[in-house]
């Protein structure tokens, strides 16, 4: 008798888990379908994960308008600045073995850059990680140029004078070039290409097998279509975001499956030692901006902490959103430019459910 009463009660909490978990999984099918229709959007992909699992992953939509080919949480679409999570990463792995330090200065790890003044001279790593370098944004990214060759961010800074908009460490601006600069960075004191570095020593034991910083790795199948829209009609855009020289601050190709795996690794990494150097990443970094750590974007929802990065190029936005507090957090892709809202509108209701506020 003991033994039956023992197991109608497993059997009554498996009923109320795999209850709650259904219930779960129509309210984030809900969030998302309501906001594919109002926006327009022609494919999605979201990641949920929390308590060191993946606890949802779907894809919505198609993967481009003129096929019927459906996404998955196995489709690979452009993540954007999400990119730079990674190269952050990256740069901190090199601090941690020795080879660099956030105090180090560019002009002495890349002697060979052009540098136009003395101001210049004093940027070091941390600045380029958290925006205080005082370096300018990109405005041309020059996509349609693809360029694919092993030295394509020598080459891009070989033609570029470096010049700063402010003195060093005295104001916060966002600077794509200070994440390719950072790239240049991983290259030369990892002895391999930047995508070879993030391939081996990130990608790869986390078992991120579907997404690479390099697009041509990428299967075709997997393959997701930029859009964008032309007055009222929506087209697929003719040119996807890619070139070797921007790689850095922009080219991660992933899928939501594979970035749930990353933030179940990150989310692992924050709750060690509190001397972490991981943790140094999720920590206000400078005192000009406060919503800016080491690589992580820094904000607040409903009183939680919440940490992650926005991406957005053409034909593709992104978001990517960590409650370390509650060991959670979630990712949206989607393969459309013409509205900045539908992630934030997307991510934070889902965000709100798996932590349960």
């Amino acid at each position: 008798m003991k033994l039956f009463l023992l197991f109608s009660l497993i059997l009554l909490q498996f009923s109320i888990v795999q209850a709650q978990n259904n219930e779960f999984y129509l309210k984030v099918d809900s969030i998302v379908n309501t906001k594919m229709i109002e926006y327009g959007i022609p494919g999605i992909s979201i990641g949920v994960v929390k308590n060191g699992e993946i606890i949802y992953t779907k894809g919505y939509g198609v993967k481009n308008i003129s096929t019927t080919d459906k996404v998955t949480d196995h489709s690979v679409f452009h993540t954007a600045s999400i990119s730079k999570l990674l190269t952050a990463q990256a740069v901190i792995q090199l601090v941690g073995d020795g080879k660099i330090s956030l105090e180090d200065r560019l002009v002495d790890l890349l002697p060979s850059l052009n540098y136009s003044d003395k101001k210049v001279e004093e940027i070091n790593v941390k600045s380029l990680l958290n925006h205080t370098s005082g370096l300018p944004d990109i405005h041309n990214y020059h996509w349609d140029k693809n360029h694919q060759e092993d030295n394509s961010l020598d080459q891009y800074f070989e033609g570029l004078k470096l010049k700063t908009k402010f003195t060093p460490y005295t104001a916060y601006k966002y600077s794509n070039l200070g994440y390719d600069i950072l790239g240049l960075i991983v290259e030369k004191k990892s002895g391999q290409s930047f995508e070879d570095y993030i391939a081996e020593s990130i990608l790869k034991p986390l078992e991120m097998n579907e997404s690479d910083f390099r697009y041509f790795q990428i299967k075709e199948e997997l393959k997701v279509s930029p859009h964008t829209k032309k007055g009222d009609k929506v087209v697929v855009r003719n040119t996807y975001p890619y070139t070797r020289e921007h790689a850095p601050s922009s080219t991660l190709n992933a899928s939501s499956y594979d970035l749930s795996k990353w933030m179940i690794f990150f989310l692992e990494q924050l709750k060690k030692d509190e001397n972490s150097i991981y943790k140094q990443m999720q920590n206000p970094s400078t005192d000009l901006y406060t919503h800016i750590g080491l690589g992580f974007q820094l904000f607040e929802l409903n009183g939680q902490k919440v940490i992650g990065h926005f991406g957005g190029d053409k034909g593709f936005r992104s978001l990517l959103l960590m409650v370390p507090e509650k060991n959670s957090g979630a990712v949206v892709l989607g393969n459309c430019d013409y509205n900045e809202d539908y992630r934030q509108e997307l991510l934070k209701p889902i965000i709100k459910l798996i932590v349960g506020e």
